[in-house]
C-alpha cells in the first residue's frame, strides 16, 4: 500500500517516485501546495477506496499520515 501511495503522490507532485518516501513532508515537497493537497487526497479516496473525513485533512503532513485511514 506504501508504493501505491507513493506512486499517487508522485503523480500529483510531478516527481520521480524514487525521491519520494512515506516520510515526505509538505515542508519538503514544493509542489505540495493546499491545490496539490486537495489533489492528493482525493486521489487517495479514489484510487484505495477510503474516505478521510474533511476535518482530518488538515493533521496529513506527511505521506505516512494517509497509512491510518487504509488501516481503519
Amino acid at each position: 500500500m506504501e508504493e501505491k501511495i507513493i506512486e499517487i503522490a508522485a503523480s500529483i507532485f510531478e516527481m520521480d517516485p524514487k525521491k519520494l518516501s512515506m516520510e515526505s513532508s509538505r515542508d519538503e515537497i514544493e509542489k505540495w501546495d493546499s491545490l496539490a493537497h486537495v489533489m492528493l487526497i482525493a486521489e487517495i479516496e479514489e484510487q484505495l477506496g477510503i474516505s478521510i473525513p474533511f476535518e482530518e485533512t488538515g493533521s496529513i503532513r506527511q505521506l505516512k499520515d494517509l497509512l491510518k485511514y487504509l488501516r481503519g
